[in-house]
């Protein structure tokens, strides 16, 4: 009885390691990024992949990159995977972007040399979504999902120049004159952002989210030189900018002609650039706004000079979207079914726009 049992349990964990990567076997992953040493890579704009196959009695992987494609046998292992006799494919490369096919060939998925490499694997299924990494001993890793690449709006590839930001519940602040801070996006995701004396440049890591695009900061970069200040000392406006923060993001031409970008790295920390530089201060501001009571109970209501209100949204200090009015001149706002808590009330006008923080009690 007991040389059965153990039988029947080596029969056991022998069907679990040979039907473990089952479910993600003849699926199309698409490499959303690389995470190489310190830096994260994007493909942008490229479909890089990679695929599982079963043979009889082997697996076999397939994984396309820029101009050419690598195939090896695979041999699974627990949460663990080793690729041996690879093909891959010499064809020349011409594009720009050709570093990211060497990156994601020969520092993820093989060694420089004919030796196999074994890679960690972690497979899930969310929503439908199939998701992979593959990480080797150097924690170099290559990150898939089965959705398909998305691009970021083309009109995002440009110089923008701030002229607002807002800060939680303070008074917006205007950026004037010819050397505003500004940030020069490039079709690779690179970005460069100088204000004043200072210069911060690295990547982005781009996804499209629930409420608009998405970006990440990686690998970023900040230098300053206080010598060449001419307010006497750096500024720090883009520099706030976190590492690994995601910004929610809107790019948009607006109807003077004028190209917009703004990004919200915390509910209520929002910064508004444009393509053109302004060189005065508005006439209006939104700052002689303010909302009572404070807290609140039952109605909010808006006290302003502006003859026109666009829109008001609501949102809780995760960033999610409570309420939304987009009727004009709305003066109060009916909060009286929201939870106690800390909530922020986003004010929108032809003037500009602002964000103020209130409890509901």
């Amino acid at each position: 009885m007991k040389k059965l049992l153990l039988l029947l349990f080596s029969f056991f964990l022998t069907n679990i390691v040979l039907s473990q990567p089952a479910d993600m076997l003849n699926e199309v992953f698409n490499l959303k990024y690389l995470h190489v040493g310190d830096t994260y890579y994007t493909p942008n704009g490229e479909n890089p992949n990679v695929a599982f196959y079963e043979l009889p009695g082997s697996y076999v992987i397939e994984a396309d990159g820029i101009f050419n494609t690598l195939n090896a046998g695979a041999n699974f292992d627990g949460n663990t995977v080793t690729l041996h006799s690879y093909g891959i494919t010499l064809h020349d490369c011409v594009e720009t972007n050709c570093y990211y096919e060497n990156l994601y060939f020969y520092e993820v998925l093989k060694t420089n040399n004919i030796n196999s490499k074994t890679l960690t694997y972690i497979y899930n299924e969310v929503n439908g979504i199939k998701y992979l990494t593959l990480t080797d001993a150097d924690f170099n890793t290559a990150y898939y999902s089965t959705a398909p690449n998305e691009t970021p709006n083309p009109l995002l590839f440009q110089n923008w120049y701030l002229y607002k930001s807002e800060a939680d519940v303070g008074n917006p602040t205007f950026y004037t004159g010819p050397n505003p801070p500004q940030l020069s996006i490039d079709s690779n995701l690179s970005y460069t952002g100088v204000e004043d004396c200072s210069i911060i440049s690295g990547n982005l890591i781009f996804s499209e989210g629930e409420s608009g695009d998405e970006f990440i900061l990686q690998s970023r970069n900040y230098n300053n030189d206080e010598s060449n200040c001419t307010t006497g000392s750096p500024n720090y406006v883009l520099n706030e900018l976190e590492w690994g923060l995601p910004l929610r993001s809107l790019v948009y031409e607006g109807n003077d002609g004028i190209d917009y970008f703004q990004y919200e790295y915390f509910p209520g920390f929002i910064y508004y650039f444009r393509n053109t530089l302004i060189l005065s201060t508005p006439e209006h501001q939104t700052s002689n706004l303010s909302i009572v009571p404070n807290p609140v109970s039952d109605k909010l209501f808006i006290e302003s000079d502006l003859d026109e209100l666009n829109s008001v949204i609501i949102t809780d200090i995760n960033g999610r979207t409570i309420l939304s009015e987009n009727t004009k001149n709305l003066k109060e706002v009916d909060v009286s079914n929201l939870k106690s808590g800390l909530y922020f009330i986003r004010i929108e006008s032809p003037s500009g726009n602002i964000t103020k923080k209130f409890i509901k009690i």
